[in-house]
């Protein structure tokens, strides 16, 4: 009696993986990390992006944006994971970091996003050093797959100018951790009235123009890998640079 029990566990567990896997294996899953302080500056930008994406690609997404811990189930059915915020990130658990360390190992991307804050910052790069010792975050180069994924991108952009460069950390060989300074996201809010809500500094005529287009790539950079670094793509992407 005790055999057919554990039988029938595990294959309802099977089962249940399986739908869980069916129902959003085809959608794009806008996933934000959520801890104790301001991890969500900018709440109607997930709107804002999903709106964007369904206009301009064939990606379906997922209709509600996941808010997960590191300790929620959902973690590695979450393959695009934003983690931002102003102010400090109170420090993992040794099981949440071991757990985070898990998912970018399996496949899972990490974005890190500064929303104007060096404190934010500060606490996000010491619990990247307590997830990967001895690893520091490095530039990603201009033939890096995310600043082609999508579109060809111009410049590293945000609202505002801080660095000109993303950075990076590789885990098995791909980058599964993506850090901006810029406040990337901080570019999509608007009001009611359709306006722009946050300043961009030090406002560029395509600034705002060219995070919009690094916001797209990074999620198309999650769906399709390295895709765009393949040698068989780089004729027709270095005919487009010329272009």
């Amino acid at each position: 009696m005790k055999l057919r029990s554990i039988a029938l566990f595990l294959i309802c567990f099977t089962f249940i993986s399986d739908n869980l896997i069916a129902q959003q294996g085809d959608l794009f899953v806008f996933s934000q990390l959520r801890f104790e302080g301001d991890w969500d500056p900018y709440p109607g930008t997930f709107q804002q992006i999903m709106h964007y994406l369904e206009n301009t690609t064939s990606v379906r997404m997922y209709p509600e944006r996941r808010e997960l811990t590191l300790s929620d189930g959902r973690l590695f059915f979450s393959p695009f994971i934003l983690l931002t915020g102003r102010g400090r990130i109170p420090s993992f658990t040794d099981g949440e970091i071991d757990r985070l360390r898990r998912y970018l190992e399996a496949g899972g991307l990490l974005i890190i996003d500064s929303a104007g804050s060096s404190e934010f910052e500060e606490s996000a790069d010491r619990e990247m050093k307590r997830l990967f010792p001895g690893r520091d975050f490095s530039h990603l180069p201009a033939e890096h797959a995310v600043y082609r994924s999508f579109y060809l991108i111009n410049y590293v952009s945000g609202r505002r100018l801080l660095s000109p460069h993303l950075s990076g950390l590789e885990v098995g060989g791909r980058t599964a951790v993506i850090k901006s300074s810029n406040d990337l996201f901080g570019i999509w809010p608007r009001d009611a009235m359709g306006n722009w809500t946050n300043p961009l500094t030090p406002g560029r005529h395509d600034q705002r123009k060219e995070a919009v287009k690094l916001s797209l790539n990074l999620i198309m950079y999650s769906v399709t890998g390295t895709y765009k670094s393949d040698p068989v793509h780089q004729p027709y992407i270095m005919e487009k640079l010329g272009r």
